[in-house]
């Protein structure tokens, strides 16, 4: 079901999109969503429905592996704590994926500390040791720690598509 419509972007979150730093040549934005029932959900992917689509095959919703989240229930948005800073997470876009469907990688910290991360294709998030935050990454290795005991998970997030308009 290749033609699906989406909701167009509201206005309101579309200004506050234009702030956030996007990756992967434009097409994810990273945010923060607050809801419109209060409710704050960190780790949202803000995206135009169709070129997402173009590069993912299958709508959210209709993969098991996926969680969608409705345009129309967000009341705004912001910069995610979560997400690495746009140059590193698009430097792993870069580098491609470390095997079929998955992403492997080591953030390196200021203070000289690391962390090895594994996802999916998508790579904005991760979760911050204590201490260390997106303002203190100083370094992605990509397709490095697949080996490593401490290695983490991504954490969960969902996709928000809408119509371009």
């Amino acid at each position: 079901m290749r033609n699906r419509r989406f909701p167009p972007l509201p206005t309101a979150l579309a200004k506050q999109l234009s702030t956030i730093k996007a990756t992967d040549g434009g097409l994810y934005r990273p945010c923060v969503a607050t809801l419109r029932d209060g409710t704050v959900l960190d780790c949202v992917y803000f995206a135009e429905a169709q070129r997402w689509f173009r590069y993912w095959g299958v709508w959210p919703d209709e993969d098991r592996g996926k969680t969608a989240l409705d345009i129309e229930t967000v009341a705004s948005v912001a910069d995610s704590p979560s997400r690495l800073p746009a140059p590193f997470a698009d430097a792993l876009y870069e580098a491609g994926e470390s095997g079929m469907g998955y992403t492997v990688f080591t953030v390196q910290f200021e203070d000289g500390t690391s962390v090895a991360v594994g996802t999916g294709n998508a790579v904005d998030f991760i979760v911050y040791p204590p201490g260390q935050s997106r303002d203190t990454v100083v370094k992605v290795l990509p397709h490095v720690g697949r080996g490593d005991p401490k290695i983490t998970a991504a954490p969960p997030y969902s996709w928000c598509l809408y119509d371009a308009g």
